[in-house]
């Protein structure tokens, strides 16, 4: 019997320790790969937004527009020494600015139609790697790890698109593609600590090429295939793995892989598994070891063990017995020096805090049964306020099609906007309805036309920010939206709520703001007559009369507001 205890426990202990080794293994991958994993898309999106900031300079805006312009190829050759001059300027003016930490070789700039007309260092075999790499195509900013067949350097493709600065409507007037070396990366992923002898980090893109370098195969960068499954699940499903798998080398490893889709590149990070799981087998053999030690042990204390242990248990059944029903003030008493008495008193410590447990859970149901009147508390008095609302037109519509996560960015950037405007103008906002967002303004002075003016500009500055909003829909895949602005002002009830830190607001004022809300037009500003008419001879808004008929114009005076 001790034999196969020892058999069934080493068996058992040693898979339960491979489980447990792998899983800690994996663990720890795991968090090196996230680290570097953010690290390298930092550093493309650092780099993605220097080149940004270069296309956003004065005189490479100018330059693209007046080269747009030029329709004959002969009028483009003759100034084109002139705009070069211009664009090496502006390019040494960047390195010099953010070289240090750019590593700059080489930049090209195209124009709207695919005209390469600017490159710093004239390199034909960087203006062959952007031909096939078809950036031009590309509406959005890239990074492309490329190899420069030339020296055979490996190197980073930055690219992006001009836009123009016309706020309300960009359109694309060039394109940029910056070269730099791969020093930064190589460093981030060259670094192999807590990673043993075997442990290796590499980048492979969607053509399973591995792109870094390898401490097993030389020359892998473009050269080394690697089909294995963490790449196929990355580029094919667009999800990470970990687990154990055959890496390039055809070796049993533990992976965690980091799936970049939107660089087109997954990292990997490995270690082997025979030097993963090699302290088992020493652990292996302790266990049969002190296995046989202790069936020795055993067998000889366990006659005599027997009878010490069973009367202790036979009080501890009976203390359990009470405690069942419902009588907690029992005790053992056990007084002894091993494991029942330890035992003993950790069962007497528990039959006490089961005791104080009911006594402060009958105590609480006291508490929550006073607080229930109390969860809502209006003020004593009535405010007057300007209470606004904000609505989505058609939000139903634009968000039928969008996933669960698409419709939380939806909302949450729309949210999120309107309410970093609100605050700058020191509104208050309360909750958002569905698709609306109902916020108000406290007066603090007696200068209403002051207080007032304040609420319509930030309303008016909603309705401004628009094209802003609608770009970060855009930035997201999401649709743009438009929006109805509605103000009233009068008497509401404050309420304090128990379980909020924000008031709430109810009565007739807030109705009326619902409901004239709908005579605005898309990103328009309406405001009800209690409004209107302090502010209607300001000089610098205009007003329109929303009203279509007599009929609701004896129920709600609306009037469309607008800066002259």
């Amino acid at each position: 019997m001790s034999l196969i205890s020892i058999i069934v426990t080493a068996f058992f202990t040693f898979n339960f320790a491979d489980s447990i080794l792998k899983e800690n293994i994996l663990n720890q991958l795991e968090e090196q790969t996230n680290q570097r994993g953010e690290l390298v898309r930092y550093l493309f999106d650092n780099k993605i937004q220097q080149v940004v900031s270069l296309a956003q300079a004065a005189p490479i805006q100018k330059s693209l527009l007046e080269i747009n312009e030029i329709t004959d190829e002969e009028d483009l050759k003759s100034k084109l020494s002139e705009y070069k001059i211009i664009l090496t300027i502006e390019s040494r003016n960047f390195q010099i600015t953010d070289g240090l930490t750019f590593g700059l070789k080489d930049l090209l700039i195209w124009d709207k139609t695919g005209r390469l007309f600017f490159s710093l260092n004239e390199s034909q075999e960087h203006a062959k790697i952007a031909d096939e790499l078809n950036f031009s195509n590309n509406p959005t900013s890239a990074v492309k790890l490329i190899q420069d067949s030339s020296n055979g350097m490996r190197q980073m493709a930055i690219y992006t698109p001009v836009y123009s600065s016309d706020i309300v409507s960009p359109q694309i007037i060039g394109h940029i593609v910056a070269f730099t070396s791969t020093e930064e990366l190589d460093q981030i992923l060259s670094n192999r600590n807590e990673l043993e002898t075997t442990g290796e980090i590499y980048l492979v893109n969607n053509e399973r090429f591995m792109v870094t370098e390898s401490i097993f195969v030389n020359n892998a960068p473009f050269n080394q295939r690697v089909e294995t499954i963490p790449v196929s699940e990355c580029f094919d499903n667009n999800q990470s793995y970990s687990g154990t798998y055959n890496d390039y080398r055809g070796n049993s490893i533990l992976g965690i892989s980091f799936c970049d889709t939107a660089n087109d590149l997954v990292m990997l990070t490995e270690m082997d598994e025979k030097e993963v799981l090699h302290p088992l087998f020493e652990l292996q053999e302790k266990i049969i070891f002190i296995g046989i030690l202790l069936m020795i042990i055993v067998s000889s204390t366990t006659f005599f063990l027997s009878k010490r242990i069973s009367e202790p248990i036979k009080k501890l059944g009976a203390a359990a017995n009470e405690i069942a029903k419902g009588n907690f003030n029992v005790k053992t008493n056990i007084k002894t020096r091993d494991e029942i008495g330890y035992l003993s008193s950790s069962f007497d410590a528990m039959s006490k805090k089961l005791q104080e447990s009911l006594i402060a859970i009958n105590l609480r149901e006291e508490i929550i049964k006073q607080q229930e009147d109390i969860l809502l508390q209006f003020s004593e008095k009535n405010e007057k306020c300007c209470v606004c609302i904000i609505d989505i037109i058609q939000s139903t519509m634009l968000t039928d099609k969008l996933s669960d996560e698409e419709t939380r960015d939806f909302y949450g950037i729309f949210i999120n906007s309107v309410a970093e405007i609100v605050k700058k103008f020191n509104g208050i906002v309360v909750k958002n309805i569905g698709d609306s967002l109902l916020f108000y303004f406290k007066k603090i002075d007696d200068n209403q036309q002051d207080y007032l003016k304040n609420v319509i500009e930030c309303c008016l500055a909603i309705s401004d920010s628009n094209p802003e909003i609608n770009k970060k829909m855009n930035k997201e895949g999401l649709p743009g939206i438009a929006c109805r602005t509605s103000i009233t002002y009068g008497p509401v009830s404050i309420a304090k709520v128990a379980t909020s830190s924000v008031d709430d607001i109810f009565g007739a004022t807030v109705n009326r703001c619902s409901k004239i809300n709908r005579f605005a037009i898309p990103n328009g500003v309406v405001i009800g007559s209690d409004i209107y008419e302090p502010i209607k001879n300001f000089k610098e808004y205009k007003f329109q009369n929303m009203n279509t008929s007599k009929q609701t114009e004896a129920v709600y005076s609306v009037f469309l507001i607008t800066r002259k």
